[in-house]
């Protein structure tokens, strides 16, 4: 009774073979999911970047529009306000007659 039976517990050569290339294919399959999602995230990063390129362009163009409302606003109001003092001044001049 010396033999030495097998435990159950132990994989056979055969069996760690086959053990190994399972690990082998799924370590690949993983190795595939990460460079498929990494693509993705690239892919993803350079929609932003041109979203981001495209807004600030727009939102340049907004303060431009803005800029030169501005200055046609200071035109107006500076008009009126010679105006008003002229207005004002002839009034003035009026009444004094």
């Amino acid at each position: 009774m010396t033999e030495n039976p097998t435990s159950p517990s132990q994989p056979t050569p055969q069996d760690m073979h086959w053990g190994i290339s399972y690990l082998r294919e799924d370590i690949q399959d993983l190795r595939n999911q990460v460079d498929t999602t990494h693509h993705r995230i690239d892919e993803t990063n350079k929609r932003i970047d041109e979203t981001n390129r495209s807004l600030g362009a727009q939102i340049q163009a907004v303060h431009h529009r803005i800029n030169e409302t501005n200055k046609r606003m200071d035109t107006h109001f500076i008009w009126i306000m010679t105006t008003l003092v002229a207005i004002t001044s002839i009034l003035i001049a009026v009444i004094k007659l």
